[in-house]
């Protein structure tokens, strides 16, 4: 029996042998594998992980998975923002890369997480049908100590078209401190700046554990942005207590952009005027959404209007409130009676003292034609070419109401007329009330004599003790000629061909004042001549009449006949300003020569000597 059992092995053995072994096949059998699975807590995370088909066992084969879905789901505190994954088909060896967004709360705690992950997938059982199968796997994820940031609150006053502080209040919500942190701001958007530029920084040297931070930002928001909530980017890097650095994932930060500051303005209340400087007030009305600090209402200037002196304060205002403004705007005389349209705007501060200013407030206000509110009469002048004299007249005050203080004002005449004053106090003036002026006034040389126009006003307080001032009140002046500053007379202006002698002139100062220094120069062309042509008199007073002396000489040729002698003067004036006068012309008569037979005399003999040798030859021609 036992020989027969041994037998029966042995051929079984070798059966075994001789027969080739049928190679094994394995269905799918899917798994995760995770390189990175370390989480920063505090915003979202991309975590990468691989999908392998790779059965466990010694089977040659493994059956590709197809139509394979991954569904990620939330675990504990992580929330998964992946939607389904897909992949088509996962053969043996060959897997897949995917990813997963994982956001994690700041404040969650060290320690190791899985997030499940539902499969569904199908594969060839080997009789010719797909069969389905379902399974579970995990992605295994990590968070390490260490500190951890979260955004607690904001704070902003930012307003559109404007600036503001942006407070971001965050706390370390990680089990450790952080050393040298530091926090980066940034934004993507066209219509935030942070300051000067898209992102700015803020340090911290400790933070400790549970400590909270807040930091201050200056945002801008630009004329095109919009009321509401705008996002930016934040992110802390630091340096744990080991030593080794980090960096928080890219954390949200919210800014709210507070509706554009708005002033409205009512009551208007207009005494303008063309050419004048009038009363220009109203109400200013708070409309914006947040209180507007050491507001200054500014009357914007134009080409034709501008405010006398600067703007208006009004103190702070609320949402809401209101307060009362009053300007002294003077208008252009080339500007156009009727209703015309101004601006108004307010420059303010917020809660955080920034200068902010709001847009112009269109204002519709009538322009009424020039009425000075004051009229000049009896206007007499004794003004002359090159001389000082008076503009003399009355001023009447034709307003409705009593001014005071009023003072006449010379405006600017020219280049060739200059007031020695250009002011003159005439006091208080009520309805219809008249007091005179007086103006002494320089008329220079260069200008021209006629009738001149002049331009006087009158600057006042009204019956609310506010500055005004008229507009230009013209005022027709006649300027005269200018007189001679001397009377030249000469003593004796005759001479005699070919002879020389003195030449006495008599001068006389018609000026009203003393001169001083006059030397007197005389100027001569041929026939005449001179050898001494200068005069000196120390001083001459007004009226006062002297007589120089100068060399002056005939030529022997001259003829018989009036000439020419120009003379002019330089003298000191009252001012002891040197003058340099007009020039003269002083006649000298030069009669005939006084030596020697005169010239008809020598022709009448010369002709009868002709006549008596004629004679002598007719007779002798006779004989």
């Amino acid at each position: 029996m036992k020989r027969t059992l041994l037998v029966v092995a042995v051929v079984a053995s070798l059966l075994v042998t001789a027969v080739p072994a049928v190679a094994l096949t394995s269905n799918p059998d899917l798994r995760t594998v995770t390189e990175t699975p370390n989480l920063q807590p505090g915003g979202i995370n991309e975590v990468s992980f691989q999908l392998l088909n790779d059965p466990d066992g010694p089977d040659d084969d493994t059956r590709a998975a197809t139509n394979v879905r991954v569904k990620p789901r939330d675990t504990g505190r992580i929330d998964v923002e992946t939607g389904e994954l897909y992949v088509p088909s996962l053969p043996d060896g060959d897997p897949a890369d995917l990813s997963l967004r994982l956001n994690v709360p700041a404040d969650l705690a060290s320690g190791t997480y899985r997030i499940p992950l539902d499969l569904t997938y199908e594969y060839d059982n080997g009789a010719g049908s797909a069969t389905e199968r379902k399974v579970t796997r995990h992605v295994t994820v990590r968070v390490e100590s260490g500190p951890r940031f979260s955004v607690v609150g904001t704070n902003s006053t930012a307003t559109v078209d404007g600036q503001g502080i942006l407070e971001v209040t965050m706390r370390n919500v990680g089990d450790t401190a952080a050393h040298d942190s530091t926090l980066t701001l940034s934004t993507s958007s066209t219509d935030i700046s942070l300051g000067a530029s898209d992102s700015s920084t803020r340090f911290v040297s400790e933070w400790e554990q549970g400590e909270n931070r807040t930091f201050a930002f200056d945002a801008v928001l630009g004329g095109t942005a919009v009321a509401g909530n705008y996002s930016l980017d934040a992110q802390v890097d630091f340096e744990k207590p080991s030593g080794t650095v980090g960096s928080t994932p890219e954390l949200t930060v919210p800014l709210e952009a507070h509706p554009e500051m708005t002033f409205r303005v009512s009551d208007l209340r207009s005494t303008l005027s063309i050419g004048g400087s009038d009363t220009l007030s109203g109400t200013i009305t708070n409309t914006g959404p947040m209180t507007a600090h050491n507001a200054v209402v500014r009357f914007n200037a134009t080409s034709t209007a501008q405010a006398v002196g600067g703007g208006y304060a009004v103190g702070s205002l609320a949402p809401g409130e209101s307060a009362e403004f009053s300007f002294r705007v003077s208008v252009d005389e080339t500007a156009d009676a009727g209703p015309r349209q101004f601006g108004i705007r307010t420059a303010f501060r917020n809660a955080n003292g920034d200068k902010l200013r709001s847009d112009v407030v269109d204002i519709r206000v009538p322009v009424d034609a020039n009425d000075p509110g004051f009229e000049v009469q009896d206007v007499e002048s004794t003004l002359r070419v090159g001389e000082e004299g008076t503009l003399d007249g009355t001023i009447v005050n034709t307003r409705e109401d009593r001014v005071t203080n009023a003072v006449v004002t010379f405006e600017d005449p020219g280049p060739t007329v200059t007031p020695i004053e250009d002011s003159v106090a005439i006091g208080d003036l009520g309805p219809g009330e008249a007091a005179n002026f007086s103006f002494d006034v320089e008329v220079t040389s260069s200008s021209d004599a006629g009738p001149r126009q002049f331009d006087l006003a009158v600057s006042y307080r009204d019956e609310d003790n506010a500055a005004r001032a008229s507009g230009d009140i013209p005022t027709r002046v006649g300027v005269g000629a200018g007189t001679a500053e001397f009377d030249v007379e000469p003593v004796d202006g005759s001479l005699s061909a070919g002879s020389g002698g003195e030449f006495r002139v008599t001068v006389t100062n018609t000026r009203e004042y003393v001169v001083s220094d006059l030397s007197a120069k005389i100027y001569t062309d041929s026939p005449l001549s001179t050898s001494d042509d200068e005069a000196f008199v120390d001083e001459l007073g007004p009226g006062e009449s002297t007589t120089i002396t100068f060399q002056l000489s005939a030529d022997g040729g001259a003829t018989e006949k009036t000439y020419p002698v120009k003379m002019d003067f330089q003298y000191d004036d009252e001012d002891s300003d040197t003058i340099i006068s007009d020039t003269y012309q002083v006649p000298v008569d030069v009669a005939g020569s006084s030596g020697g037979l005169p010239v008809t005399l020598i022709l009448v003999a010369v002709v009868l000597l002709g006549g008596a040798a004629g004679g002598v030859l007719y007779y002798r021609r006779r004989e």
